[in-house]
């Protein structure tokens, strides 16, 4: 129980500041520091290798609707940027941007009510051991 309450806060906190990481790069877009596109590519390339190890531990149903949403996903983005004459790069990185402060949000708030689950099943589970305890004198 110990190593998985210590699992979720390590992932927590790995997505937290990967998370301000992002922010970092793109601040240092906006600064002139580094190209957009290559920043860009780094978070493709983080993001590719996060969602790989996480596909790697489901099992085939899952893989399977995995596939489908990307396939849907795909398809729809390409339809949005072919269909767009004119993107303005601010407003990428501000949609960008926001979607990944909701993710962090999301998670956090999925991982805060997961670890007082583990919390109070951990609680129930020691007095539920106390009182199988026999004292004799």
């Amino acid at each position: 129980m110990q190593n998985l309450i210590t699992s979720m806060v390590r992932f927590s906190t790995a997505l937290t500041l990967f998370s301000l990481e992002q922010i970092e790069q793109t601040v240092s877009v906006v600064e002139g520091d580094t190209t957009l596109a290559k920043t860009m590519d780094r978070l493709e390339e983080a993001l590719n290798s996060l969602t790989d190890v996480l596909t790697a531990k489901m099992d085939e149903s899952k893989k399977e609707t995995l596939n489908s949403v990307v396939n849907t996903s795909e398809d729809l983005v390409k339809r949005t940027m072919d269909s767009a004459k004119v993107l303005d790069p601010r407003d990428m990185l501000k949609a960008g941007n926001d979607l990944l402060q909701k993710t962090t949000t999301a998670t956090s708030e999925w991982v805060s009510k997961a670890a007082s689950a583990v919390q109070n099943a951990t609680r129930a589970a020691q007095g539920d051991s106390k009182s199988d305890t026999v004292v004799t004198n």
